[in-house]
């Protein structure tokens, strides 16, 4: 029987980019210690989910628009980190019930 390896959040990461993202100048040195510093920053974002959306968003852009994927997707983080605590702030988390009975309202 072969044991599956637990693939670190980083190396998911990495994976990621270099076989999905086309167009991405990856670089196996600068991504590992970038992505590491940002999964430290970022510890309360599921970058796998915001880097997936990030991609998204790249490929609707025009062709001829030059993109530094690198700090936009930093640019894209602490954007979504502001709207998570945004989102909190005015939304705090209710109980089940009261979402269940307001949702059924509508």
């Amino acid at each position: 029987m072969i044991k599956a390896v637990p693939v670190s959040k980083l190396d998911q990461l990495l994976g990621y980019l270099c076989l999905e993202f086309d167009g991405y100048s990856f670089s196996e040195e600068k991504d590992r210690r970038y992505f590491s510093r940002l999964i430290d920053e970022f510890a309360d974002l599921d970058l796998g989910e915001e880097l997936r959306q990030f991609h998204a968003w790249t490929l609707d852009q025009p062709d001829d628009k030059k993109i530094y994927y690198r700090s936009r997707f930093r640019s894209w983080l602490k954007t979504a980190r502001d709207f998570n605590n945004i989102r909190t702030k005015i939304m705090p988390q209710q109980p089940d019930w009261v979402r269940r009975r307001y949702a059924s309202r509508r």
